[in-house]
């Protein structure tokens, strides 16, 4: 045997007890971190079947609550103050309560965006009449024609003494972080902006799958625009025959709005160091008595998993029906159990989805929890009509649920999100409505697919938790 073929040899080995080594020490990790067995398992194929990218993989979105960064920031405590009394008996606000959820309010408007042009044009109308503080947080903010029209008015705006603050996503606005020439004249005018957990600036230390996804626009601690939609030209537009997202948005007035102002606060202060202070709404009984509102924050800076505990526990609570609507559907197995079980009661579910979403990958790992669900009964409807970003749950006629998480593993553990849990029968019927104005653009079921296909389906079901 000649000298080369022998360090090929020894290299080979080497190489084989590194990724021995490296895989077996991942393995361990993630058995030290107690995860979910379907967690475990995922990772470990990955791991196994790509061993050097699966480890990097793995050290780059492994984590969740006790990553350093997010050890440091403060968690989200919202303040008991306006809570309804306990005779407003909805057993999923009481539930809430006892996840140290703040109760819910019922001095509030709500208001439901109808379509993207409403959206811009309320958007557009709150900004221009703003007097004190206008505080948006967003997962992705683009730079077109669109947003130059609220980039315009922030300027006015911070110009003439406003206090003006922009928190972006890393991740979601890149391109704006790589290239914040943009945000130069805002900057000039006395507007200050973050972009939340920058990777540019700190790739390891800020993970990938630890993103800011509220969507949250606060005028003078009175006023809040928030739900689905992202500020670009996807999800806003100023003429019908412009193409755009289909999403779901809302205004809300009262005192449900110091909520939404404390986790802008929080999640403000722990980028910047920078104090704010909010201004406690006043609690009119002749103003706001129409809603009666909840706000769920969401994430790896709150103490547990209250939002995703609570769809679950309203999931078997449900009496009548239990409609979904979100552009990805990745549940885990307690969330696919749950809907399957409801329908054995008989609950009337319906899951609508876009036909095709922007994200292809989760189209592909979706489908084979749909036709599990598909062949115990539920109704798989899919919007054809542009793609649907819309996040909104009823459940029977008690409870609506709208926001920025969607129906998957990352919104329910990794992402930070926000939801309003809506109790008052009248706004409940405004989420039904606008509802039942889809299934007039949907297709109804899963075509039949080969054995090749349901393999590959499969597959990526299995590795759903890590995707």
């Amino acid at each position: 045997m000649n000298l080369d073929i022998m360090i090929e040899y020894a290299t080979l080995h080497i190489v084989t007890i590194i990724t021995f080594f490296l895989a077996f020490f991942t393995i361990a990790h993630m058995l030290l971190s107690r995860k979910k067995p379907s967690y475990m398992i995922a990772w470990t194929v990955v791991i196994i079947a790509i061993p050097y990218i699966g480890i990097i993989i793995y050290l780059i979105f492994n984590g969740r609550k006790t990553t350093q960064n997010i050890s440091k920031k403060k968690n989200v405590k919202l303040q008991n103050i306006y809570e309804i009394d306990d005779k407003f008996n909805i057993p999923i606000e009481q539930f809430l309560r006892r996840s140290n959820i703040a109760g819910a309010t019922n001095t509030n408007e709500f208001y439901l965006c109808k379509n993207s042009i409403d959206t811009y044009k309320k958007i557009i109308d709150i900004l221009q009449n703003a007097q004190s503080s206008i505080y948006i947080s967003t997962y992705i903010f683009e730079h077109d024609h669109i947003t130059q029209k609220l980039l315009e008015i922030l300027i006015q705006k911070a110009k003439e003494g406003v206090e003006v603050k922009l928190l972006f996503d890393s991740f979601g606005s890149l391109s704006l972080e790589l290239f914040p020439k943009t945000l130069q004249q805002f900057k000039k005018a006395g507007g200050t902006y973050k972009f939340f957990m920058s990777v540019l600036k700190h790739p390891v230390k800020n993970k990938l799958n630890l993103r800011n996804h509220r969507k949250m626009i606060i005028i003078d601690n009175d006023t809040v625009i928030s739900g689905g939609i992202n500020i670009s030209k996807d999800y806003l537009s100023t003429d019908i025959a412009q193409t755009s997202w289909k999403d779901l948005s809302f205004i809300l007035k009262g005192t449900a709005t110091l909520h939404y102002a404390e986790i802008f606060k929080y999640d403000w202060e722990s980028q910047t160091k920078e104090a704010i202070t909010i201004i406690k709404p006043k609690k009119s009984k002749n103003k706001y008595t129409k809603s009666i509102i909840q706000v769920i924050p969401s994430g790896p800076d709150v103490n547990n998993d209250a939002l995703y505990e609570s769809i679950l526990y309203a999931l078997f609570l449900a009496q009548k029906r239990v409609w979904i609507v979100t552009p990805y559907f990745v549940p885990d197995g307690a969330l696919m159990d749950a809907l399957i079980i409801a329908k054995h009661r008989g609950i009337d579910i319906k899951l609508i989805l876009p036909k095709t979403s922007d994200q292809m990958l989760a189209d592909i790992s979706r489908s084979g929890f749909l036709r599990d669900l598909q062949k115990e009964g539920i109704e798989i409807h899919f919007y054809k009509a542009s793609m649907l970003h819309a996040k909104a749950m009823l459940i029977d006629n008690d409870i609506a649920m709208i926001g920025s998480s969607n129906f998957d593993a990352r919104s329910f553990f990794y992402n930070f999100e926000v939801m309003s849990f809506l109790y008052s029968k009248e706004d409940i019927m405004k989420i039904e409505k606008w509802i039942k104005t889809l299934f007039k653009e949907c297709d109804i079921g899963l075509e039949s697919a080969g054995k090749i296909r349901i393999v590959f389906e499969n597959f990526f079901k299995m590795l759903s938790p890590a995707l």
